[in-house]
């Protein structure tokens, strides 16, 4: 453990307080400054008439030029592919190659632009290897603008106050005080752990929501959720109303959307980024998914949904038709909510969240959630882990109220319509589904060898 950890972890919680709000102003001075105002002025006074693709070509261009003449892999790249900028149509992005995950991480050196890229970001992967990915000053602030500008056309205004359910490590192991909670004072946030999501310890999370009264949640959605079903199961309201909910880094269901509203009387409005860096996609007050075209392009890929993506936003560590891992269905709607790019008509998962079946193939987390809709609410939560290629387990958490007998034949017999009659499939109800180390509550479980 770093020095400067361990003093944090043994340190008074008040002294905690401190230490993360002195963190949050290390974060204001990163995200927020003159090009960040720079950038909310012209998204509050942008003319939104226009065709979108005339000033997504123009900041494709500028940022392919940008990376050229920066970045040492890509140089090389559009000198082996004799590719010659700029280009004159959104077309021509298709003679870039496609970059996969793992040539960013055997040659992450090679994609540091060089410049000044002083914020540094890590995402894990699916193979446990820490991937590095760089972000100038500038790039930070305008998709902070993008995501403020976002929760701006939906009531949210930076300064007013927000509970945030986060995965960052915020007590020490051995805690005893049921204080789950942190201050970061300089951003108006109390950041929730969601290291502690256990049924007793809800009422202090409760209690401290009402004391701090936010205008808006945003954060892992798994965690609002278990806190949204211990409100309507004990048919307990908080005592103040927010404006809206933003869940961030997971995919949130119909479901989900349903439990969460229900219970926090707020509207959700969903969104989507990476911390690797991606264009940004924001929720509209029509439910319309939008993205917002000045940070990127987003290309179908292969035939199940799979997205490669070019985000203008990550200098640092330029990524050019990136396999992200993402799915998404994109759509040729339009919309009435005055915003002028591209509508997704649905964020459907991460790459990894499927189990395989021989004999249908890839079957997405998103069509899994829905086998419980055959139900009359008696499953609060389904988790399906696979092990091998014809065997898989299917957790639920039973409605005690309301589960019968029977309801298990029903699970049964629609995972069977999912997965094949060949696939064994093993029902275990549980009292909680198990989180993963940093904190989420996955739906589908990869443990196939």
């Amino acid at each position: 453990m770093a020095l400067k950890e361990e003093f944090y972890y043994k340190s008074p919680i008040f002294i905690q307080n401190i230490l993360t709000s002195l963190y949050g102003k290390k974060l204001m001075g990163e995200r927020y400054g003159a090009g960040y105002e720079k950038m909310l002025r012209q998204l509050r006074e942008k003319d939104r008439t226009q065709d979108y693709r005339i000033e997504q070509l123009d900041r494709l261009n500028q940022f392919l030029l940008f990376v050229e003449a920066h970045t040492p892999y890509y140089r090389e790249l559009f000198r082996q592919h004799d590719i010659k900028l700029p280009f004159t149509s959104l077309d021509q992005l298709a003679t870039i190659p496609i970059l996969e995950k793992e040539t960013l991480r055997q040659r992450n050196d090679a994609f540091m632009s060089e410049v000044d890229a002083p914020v540094r970001g890590r995402t894990g992967g699916t193979s446990g290897k820490s991937l590095q990915v760089a972000f100038m000053r500038e790039d930070i602030q305008e998709r902070m603008a993008h995501l403020d500008y976002f929760k701006e056309t939906h009531g949210f205004f930076s300064g007013m106050p927000r509970a945030s359910f986060t995965g960052r490590t915020l007590t020490a192991v051995d805690q005893k005080k049921p204080i789950f909670w942190r201050k970061n004072r300089p951003l108006n946030q109390l950041l929730l752990s969601i290291f502690h999501m256990k049924e007793e310890n809800f009422p202090a999370y409760i209690e401290e929501l009402n004391r701090f009264r936010p205008a808006v949640l945003d954060g892992t959605p798994t965690a609002m959720v278990e806190i949204a079903r211990y409100l309507l199961k004990h048919n307990k309201q908080l005592d103040f109303r927010m404006i809206a909910i933003f869940p961030t880094s997971e995919t949130v269901t119909e479901e989900m959307r349903s439990v969460l509203e229900e219970a926090f009387s707020a509207p959700v409005f969903d969104q989507y980024g990476s911390s690797e860096g991606a264009p940004i996609i924001s929720e509209c007050r029509n439910r319309k998914l939008h993205l917002h075209h000045e940070t990127g392009i987003i290309e179908p890929y292969g035939t199940d949904g799979e997205v490669v993506v070019t985000c203008f936003t990550t200098r640092g560590t330029p990524l050019i038709r990136y396999r992200i891992g993402d799915r998404m269905t994109l759509s040729h709607e339009t919309c009435g909510c005055g915003l002028n790019g591209p509508v997704v008509a649905s964020i459907d998962g991460r790459g990894t969240s499927f189990i395989v079946s021989e004999k249908r193939g890839k079957v997405f987390e998103g069509d899994i959630t829905t086998i419980a809709r055959e139900l009359p609410n008696s499953v609060l939560r389904l988790q399906v882990e696979q092990y091998a290629l014809n065997r898989v387990t299917l957790r639920y958490i039973p409605d005690n109220q309301r589960f019968q007998p029977k309801h298990e034949k029903i699970l049964l017999n629609e995972m069977r319509k999912l997965l094949g009659a060949e696939m064994l499939i093993t029902l275990e109800p549980v009292e909680q589904v198990k989180q993963e180390p940093n904190g989420k509550t996955l739906i589908v479980k990869q443990s196939m060898k």
